[in-house]
């Protein structure tokens, strides 16, 4: 999804696009700030996320609508929860969460918000979340909230929204094997997927926890070149030949990843890497 720098049009078009030729799912980034120089982030206007899938859904009907991922620290969880059960039900149950504790400190600070217990946070606001969405007057107690006797509403089409959990620690598994339906990866190559994949088994066979409808997602940094190339730095991606691509792609596929996001590098408008990708690299996927 054009995210940075884009225009309603764009936005519609790609989104209309995407839904026409059989993707499964959107997927929109989150930061509120980012820093002016330096850093893994250069200095990008990214849209507002929740209102980026809001606008997604009135052009679209059936495409997955999700987020790569909400930085939950910066958010007032009850409010999250609101504003995810209102695009749930507004889209009609296409809302998948995408959810993480976050990792720019400096952007922490300009909001005021603790880093050090993001993590705690997080943990705290996806079990409130999942209270406020199963029950109409939910009761929850924690050390950052705390609930009853309030009405919340409106709750999620089918009753829930399905989370799945952003992040490469062992932490970042732990807490997609103990509370999420998901675990979301990105900016890393097959092996080290692989690894965390093997991480969240061993967990998940520890606590007695069934994988069965756990779904394992992972975000690719991608563009062509006539030779392979890996770019390094924040990005983490590759640059290669189609075929080489669609390899790459089915590496995933092999050790268990059901969903790709894939995100283009280069300065090609996205129609045209979408459609060199649809012709040259979806026919060769897994």
């Amino acid at each position: 999804m054009p995210q940075i720098g884009a225009s309603p049009g764009q936005v519609a078009d790609a989104a209309r696009r995407a839904e026409q030729t059989g993707y499964e799912s959107i997927w929109v980034s989150d930061h509120i700030l980012v820093p002016e120089s330096g850093g893994r982030l250069p200095p990008i206007e990214i849209l507002e996320p929740i209102a980026t899938l809001a606008y997604v859904a009135a052009v679209t009907s059936r495409i997955k609508l999700a987020t790569s991922v909400i930085v939950v620290p910066y958010r007032n969880a009850i409010h999250l929860a609101k504003e995810l059960a209102t695009l749930d039900r507004l889209s009609s149950g296409r809302v998948v969460a995408g959810v993480a504790s976050g990792w720019l400190e400096a952007e922490f600070r300009a909001l005021g918000v603790s880093f050090d217990k993001r993590g705690t946070y997080t943990d705290e606001a996806i079990k409130l979340m999942r209270a406020a969405w199963s029950a109409a007057t939910p009761e929850f107690h924690g050390e950052f909230f705390d609930l009853s006797g309030m009405r919340f509403g409106p709750r999620p089409s089918a009753g829930n929204i399905p989370i799945w959990v952003g992040g490469t620690s062992r932490r970042a598994a732990r807490r997609a094997v103990e509370m999420g339906d998901g675990w979301h990866g990105t900016r890393m190559n097959p092996d080290q997927v692989a690894e965390r994949i093997g991480w969240i088994r061993d967990l998940a066979a520890r606590r007695g926890r069934s994988l069965d409808g756990f779904s394992i997602s992972h975000r690719v940094y991608l563009g062509f070149a006539p030779k392979w190339t890996d770019t390094g730095g924040y990005v983490e991606g590759i640059l290669a030949p189609p075929a080489e691509i669609a390899d790459y792609l089915n590496r995933f596929a092999a050790i268990g990843v059901n969903e790709i996001l894939i995100s283009p590098l280069g300065t090609d408008p996205l129609a045209k890497f979408l459609d060199r990708f649809d012709a040259e690299v979806r026919p060769h996927l897994a």
